[in-house]
């Protein structure tokens, strides 16, 4: 099983605008999700994207449900925040 990671930088994903508000790209996105998120508010709040307005959040659930549903079920996981 192979797990969907944040985009290559040459690639549309790469640039697509998820939250127009505060421009946070896919890639960001799947980088927290990379480095430890596991839900949209965990997203929100290391992105700051679906704060504004929330016409987002729906495809930001969509993201978060899509990477989770492919990792293996690990109960000790912890968040990196790359310090």
């Amino acid at each position: 099983m192979s797990l969907k990671v944040a985009p290559s930088e040459d690639s549309n994903m790469s640039k697509r605008l998820v939250c127009m508000c505060n421009m946070v790209t896919e890639r960001e996105i799947y980088a927290v999700l990379t480095k430890g998120a596991r839900s949209t508010s965990d997203v929100q709040r290391m992105t700051c994207a679906g704060t504004s307005c929330g016409r987002c959040l729906v495809v930001i659930d969509a993201i978060v449900e899509e990477f989770l549903s492919q990792l293996p079920n690990d109960p000790q996981q912890k968040i990196n925040f790359g310090n």
